[in-house]
């Protein structure tokens, strides 16, 4: 499945997504798996640090705020409001927040829907998107699918991102995989790292 299509540019942008104490300590939200990439996530930053950017999910103040169909999503999901819940859930995890800079607030699942990360994704001279952080199914694909559709260079670091669910974790690489393989890449922390590297020595 493993499959880089060149060397990587050395400023290509590095997006840590929704890697929050939402998405690993909320008990309707949590995802056992987020620690595990947590080591693999920090070796890309301590990497290239003026590189990254971290996306927030930021979920509305009342279940009411919300809008069409994602009214009924907070229906169900009542208890991740910020007025049902912590605020301080939706920062960036301990672990990760002395490399926390260039701070994408998002109301939806893609951070592209940011207007200001779109203008830095789709105007930076190498036009390149690593991904890594959760989940891999939902905003990691999301933000994958917008990128594709902007004609950026996406990479998915493979064992930086992880899902609530294991099962759709594979199912969204299977697909990434076999419908996508001329426009997404997959690689390794260790692929990607040596391949930054080497563009960077040469």
């Amino acid at each position: 499945m493993k499959r880089l299509f060149g060397p990587i540019p050395d400023g290509a942008i590095h997006l840590v997504v929704d890697m929050q104490e939402l998405f690993r300590s909320h008990p309707d939200w949590g995802t056992a798996s987020l620690t595990q990439i947590v080591p693999p996530i920090q070796r890309l930053l301590k990497a290239k640090p003026d590189n990254a950017y971290f996306s927030r999910f930021i979920p509305p103040q009342q279940m009411d705020h919300a809008t069409g169909a994602w009214r009924r999503y907070y229906q169900r999901w009542h208890r991740v409001t910020l007025d049902r819940m912590d605020p301080a859930l939706v920062n960036v995890i301990e672990e990760l927040r002395p490399w926390e800079r260039g701070i994408v607030d998002k109301t939806g699942y893609s951070a592209l829907g940011n207007p200001g990360f779109r203008r830095t994704a789709s105007e930076s001279g190498d036009r390149c998107l690593i991904l890594s952080g959760v989940e891999t199914d939902v905003c990691v694909l999301s933000t994958a699918m917008e990128a594709m559709d902007l004609g950026l260079r996406v990479i998915l670091a493979l064992d930086a991102i992880t899902s609530s669910s294991a099962r759709c974790h594979e199912l969204a690489l299977q697909i990434i995989h076999e419908r996508f393989d001329e426009q997404v890449e997959l690689a390794t922390v260790d692929d990607i790292l040596n391949s930054w590297q080497q563009t960077k020595a040469s």
